[in-house]
């Protein structure tokens, strides 16, 4: 049985999250102090203590369950079924979108050099790879191609991102899944 979570956890964490947000726009990480982020969000450094040790709980956290929504999202793709694939693709980018300031700050690197591997290492992810490049005999070859794939992806994610004047989730959908597709062959 799944168990609620109690509401004032969840409204503390929230708190935190956008606190945490805005004072990174403003200053690195390494600069944050608690008494800072405490004074922020409106709760004081024992409620804080509660829940996390540092500010990097805080962001592993938030990136933890980016992370889970992203695979929750795809996880339900079938990998021989392109329109399967397709759709929940763009159910990623549009969660990606809704959270444009939190993609923004894990995409980008500007925190968490691990993000861009931890994103494309979910299962869902390497099957759909694995499934597209299932012709390729040679190891060395198919791993050479998703790296490429991979960092290639990522790079048209975080220009995506970056763009003020950035195309619908849809576009961008059209566009990574056929670049990926001609790498692949």
């Amino acid at each position: 049985m799944e168990t609620k979570p109690n509401q004032r956890v969840v409204l503390t964490k929230q708190l935190i999250y956008k606190a945490f947000l805005a004072l990174l726009k403003k200053k690195s990480i390494h600069k944050i102090s608690i008494r800072e982020l405490c004074e922020d969000a409106g709760i004081n450094r024992t409620t804080f203590y509660n829940h996390y040790g540092s500010q990097y709980d805080v962001l592993a956290e938030m990136a933890d369950n980016y992370l889970d929504e992203i695979a929750k999202t795809i996880s339900h793709a079938d990998v021989r079924d392109k329109q399967s694939v397709h759709s929940r693709v763009a159910l990623v980018l549009q969660f990606i979108q809704d959270n444009l300031e939190l993609s923004s700050m894990l995409i980008n690197n500007n925190i968490d050099e691990t993000f861009a591997q931890r994103l494309f290492s979910l299962p869902k992810i390497e099957d759909m790879l694995n499934t597209a490049l299932a012709n390729i005999q040679n190891e060395k070859e198919k791993a050479a191609t998703i790296s490429f794939v991979i960092s290639g992806s990522y790079k048209v994610l975080q220009d995506w991102i970056n763009d003020p004047d950035r195309i619908s989730f849809t576009e961008e959908t059209e566009l990574i899944l056929g670049l990926a597709g001609k790498a692949c062959g």
